[in-house]
């Protein structure tokens, strides 16, 4: 309250002469926030003369000038350029100490220098996010809590230099996101031939819910670029004006974080749709007939997951897992072929392909089917019957002609309910289903 005062009081009228000549002198600038405050002018002796007036407001109030912590900065005009000179001020007769030549100050988490470069926060954003990921790859923590620490901690980490300084969507891209992929790829142990777009998606599409740093540079950039815009004061509107230019435009075109966070999404959508056909073939069958519900029931209880199965349903959603097929691409494995049927060994043949595993893909659809079973039976009001080793079987009503895996019949024989179970690769949904519709269809 009292700077606010001060201000109010060295604006007053009266008090104009203060750093000024009477109109002849450049104009002046106090910049402000709680007890950081920032004096630019066009002349040293109009700093000197306000600086003056501080320091006797500040003695009147019984408010003490840490002389230690202030710090000048000089640009002056030679000849035809601009250069940089250690200027002289003084606040109650002690010199105020001088930014040397080269160097950089910094004020409200802004670094200024000479040259207006942003050298300082991209040295610090990349020495922060190494820091950062480092300390949390050392913790002996699950993926998933890892991958939340990162997404929670880490990115609310880099938001104020995403806000203040003048990076480029490029450099963070480069310098940044390859860091944070970099650990993602070691703690879900996916290959550097493994897309992480299907990681990148939200919980209901299958994906971890979590998102690049340079995501969050653009959210933070569309934030400042929305309060330049609808300020209340024309001279913050004038600037958003003035830097309305190709840089900016492209964050100008969002309206919040949210839209942003939708956008990304229906890129690697499309990716995963497209042009990763292989990579994205579990996506696309399965976003076709999922149901919702299901898609979040999916996420809890992948979450739960032991590290090794969770890291293999990540790396199974993705097909980055080491088939044959896979290795030979990677040049890992001089062929491509099954060990027991001599054909591509591609993840499809692993799951639901191999002649040699017939037996071994009987007992998993059987499992499914037992658990669901055991499931229904206790439903009151109906009747079960199931194409299993200890319940009735369903040819029972359905003759042998047609036999469908699980029958749920009410007890008034006024409904039936008929399952029939697929435990296939994913790619194989729609043929699977329209094979079945079409065996059951007369019954």
């Amino acid at each position: 309250m009292c700077f606010n005062t001060f201000i109010q009081h060295i604006n007053a009228d009266k008090y104009r002469q203060f750093g000024f000549s009477f109109k002849m002198l450049n104009p002046l600038h106090w910049f402000q926030f709680a007890d950081d405050a920032a004096v630019i002018t066009g002349q040293e002796t109009e700093n000197q003369h306000l600086l003056n007036r501080f320091s006797i407001w500040c003695q009147w109030a019984n408010m003490i000038i840490r002389v230690d912590k202030c710090s000048t900065f000089g640009i002056k005009k030679v000849i035809t350029k601009s250069v940089q000179y250690l200027p002289k001020l003084l606040i109650n007769d002690q010199l105020i100490p001088k930014i040397n030549i080269g160097h950089s100050f910094q004020y409200l988490g802004r670094y200024f220098d000479f040259h207006m470069s942003n050298d300082n926060h991209k040295t610090e954003l990349t020495t922060l996010i190494d820091k950062l990921m480092t300390d949390i790859d050392s913790k002996p923590l699950h993926p998933k809590n890892k991958l939340l620490l990162y997404s929670r901690f880490v990115l609310s980490k880099l938001s104020w230099h995403f806000t203040v300084a003048t990076l480029s969507k490029t450099w963070v891209t480069e310098n940044i996101d390859s860091v944070v992929n970099q650990y993602i790829r070691k703690w879900l142990q996916v290959p550097i031939s493994g897309t992480l777009s299907n990681i990148y998606l939200s919980y209901n599409k299958f994906g971890q819910n979590i998102y690049p740093p340079s995501l969050k540079f653009i959210q933070c950039q569309t934030v400042l670029r929305k309060v330049l815009k609808s300020s209340p004061d024309k001279s913050i509107n004038e600037l958003w004006k003035s830097t309305n230019n190709n840089t900016n435009i492209q964050y100008d075109v969002y309206n919040s974080t949210k839209e942003v966070l939708k956008t990304f999404h229906s890129v690697h959508e499309d990716k995963l749709r497209n042009r990763l056909t292989c990579q994205g073939s579990f996506f696309s069958s399965v976003s076709k007939f999922a149901l919702l519900q299901l898609n979040v029931t999916w996420s809890n209880v992948q979450s739960k997951l032991p590290k090794n199965i969770y890291n293999f349903s990540i790396r199974y959603i993705n097909n980055s897992l080491p088939t044959r097929k896979n290795l030979s691409k990677w040049g890992i494995s001089s062929n491509s072929e099954c060990t027991f049927c001599l054909s591509p060994e591609s993840l499809l043949h692993v799951v639901a392909g191999c002649q040699s595993y017939l037996e071994r893909f009987t007992w998993r659809h059987n499992s499914v089917l037992y658990f669901l079973a055991q499931t229904l039976q206790s439903v009151h009001g109906y009747n079960l019957f199931a194409d299993l080793p200890g319940f009735r079987s369903p040819s029972v009503i359905t003759g042998d002609i047609f036999r469908p895996d699980l029958l749920l019949a009410c007890s008034n024989n006024s409904i039936l309910y008929v399952v029939e179970l697929t435990v296939g690769y994913e790619s194989n949904l729609e043929s699977n289903i329209k094979r079945k519709k079409n065996k059951y269809q007369e019954f």
